[in-house]
């Protein structure tokens, strides 16, 4: 489940990175509805383009400026540049398809001291996603409680909780993976969680699933901890209302994603 968190114990400035859409094209809007939401992530998230409303050539340019900066400018980086470049992008497009409207890479600093004084222990990274998938939706409570006892009666185990958010009542879905690669000395065996919250648009036909998944299995209380906080901004307006319940950034996008 996700542990008791205070929002408040992120400062402000901690959370000023707002989800940006890939491009003002970015639709997840159903006919006849001009729902949008937004919310807001940590600093430490970097932002993967997924090429949505732009022609190839930009996307590749976008994704060998995320590899940039991920990497720096190191003329003996540059085939592993290239590398991440194509294998983020591949990704981005299937994600894409499917319906993402966000991906990004997470980077954390795990341990040492909150003024600098001691490095950290070692660093942690998480992708976190949001997508819109459209959902027979005749309210939100019944919609989340449908969703938790499909995602309860599932093959997929892992742990299901009914929770509710500022936004309205929504889903923690928490589940691991066990991946295996062919490698040519054997076997390589690799562990994955992922953490799921299912949160039903209001008076909307559709959902929008927030996923955090890490290879880093140890820090799962830490990343619980960091989508509580962010599901805890979401936020749900149309578009002559605008959101102006969160921050001027996102208040002055009308509909960031719809």
């Amino acid at each position: 489940m996700i542990p008791n968190h205070d929002p408040s114990s992120i400062a402000e400035s901690d959370l000023k990175a707002t989800v940006q859409p890939d491009n003002d094209t970015t639709g997840a809007e159903s006919e006849g509805t001009s729902a949008a939401f937004g919310f807001q992530v940590q600093p430490d998230f970097r932002p993967i383009p997924l090429g949505i409303g732009v022609d190839e050539e930009t996307f590749g340019e976008q994704m060998r400026e995320f590899a940039r900066d991920y990497w720096g400018e190191q003329e003996e980086l540059e085939p592993i540049r290239r590398f991440t470049a194509a294998m983020y992008g591949v990704n981005s497009q299937q994600l894409a398809a499917g319906g993402t409207v966000y991906h990004a890479l997470g980077i954390f600093p795990i341990g040492g001291a909150a003024d600098g004084s001691q490095p950290p222990e070692r660093v942690s990274r998480c992708t976190l996603t949001a997508s819109v998938r459209d959902l027979d939706n005749p309210a939100p409570h019944i919609a989340a409680a449908g969703i938790a006892e499909t995602l309860d009666r599932s093959k997929d185990t892992g742990e299901v909780q009914l929770v509710t958010l500022p936004a309205g009542p929504a889903v923690v879905h928490i589940a691991g993976a066990r991946a295996v690669w062919e490698l040519p000395d054997g076997e390589q065996e690799r562990f994955l969680v992922r953490i799921e919250v299912w949160i039903p648009f209001p008076g909307d036909d559709r959902l929008l699933l927030l996923c955090l998944s890490t290879a880093d299995v140890q820090d799962l209380f830490h990343y619980q901890a960091v989508l509580a906080d962010i599901a805890d901004t979401i936020t749900f307006g149309d578009a002559d209302e605008g959101l102006s319940s969160v921050s001027g950034a996102v208040a002055r996008q009308a509909r960031p994603f719809g």
